[in-house]
């Protein structure tokens, strides 16, 4: 039996972990043990929540890293058995500190990958800061808050992230926090948007 429960700024994910999860869960654990902030967002938060649609990337967001602490990041991911997709790992602290961002994926695999990028605007920022936790197969995940997940999936304004964010919304409606939600709709200037989800 699975379920899926928002309790306490908790999400509680009671299934055994797809491929796409063990790979969150890997490089997450990593970025941990380095005492690394980020967080996971976007379209990967919606599927860790129950949402039934694939995806080829996890969106990770993570603070900006200093010399030591990129040479130990690069040093862990290969000795995990990550390479960078589509930038060398040596790059890394270049291409992240030049506003691009890193793919990483088992070696030889180029997906699904994570892709690594620094926070560049107060929705990153608010993303790592105000992270909650996601509890799947005895592992935590930093996940982006669901309020501002969703009011950002309403912005991007695709098809399938109108989806993600109805699905959130439906998910866990009455477990949010209407106030922060409105905020970042706000704040977003997607109010005509969020209307079209009730």
């Amino acid at each position: 039996m699975s379920g899926i429960e928002l309790r306490d700024d908790v999400l509680f994910v009671d299934r055994d972990p797809t491929t796409l999860d063990r790979l969150a869960i890997d490089v997450s654990s990593i970025l941990s043990d380095l005492d690394i902030d980020h967080v996971l967002v976007a379209g990967y938060v919606a599927i860790l929540a129950g949402r039934a649609r694939s995806t080829e990337d996890i969106d990770l967001i993570l603070e900006p890293l200093d010399r030591v602490q990129s040479r130990d990041l690069i040093a862990a991911l290969e000795d995990a058995g990550f390479w960078g997709a589509t930038t060398p790992l040596s790059e890394l602290s270049t291409t992240l500190s030049s506003g691009g961002n890193v793919r990483v994926a088992p070696d030889g695999e180029v997906v699904p990958n994570i892709e690594l990028s620094y926070a560049t605007d107060r929705f990153d920022r608010a993303s790592v800061e105000d992270a909650i936790t996601a509890s799947i197969d005895g592992h935590e995940l930093s996940i982006g808050p669901l309020e501002l997940q969703i009011a950002y999936k309403l912005y991007l304004g695709s098809q399938k992230d109108f989806e993600d964010a109805v699905h959130l919304y439906t998910m866990f409606g009455e477990s949010l926090s209407e106030r922060e939600l409105e905020r970042w709709v706000e704040a977003l200037d997607v109010e005509d948007e969020y209307e079209r989800l009730d």
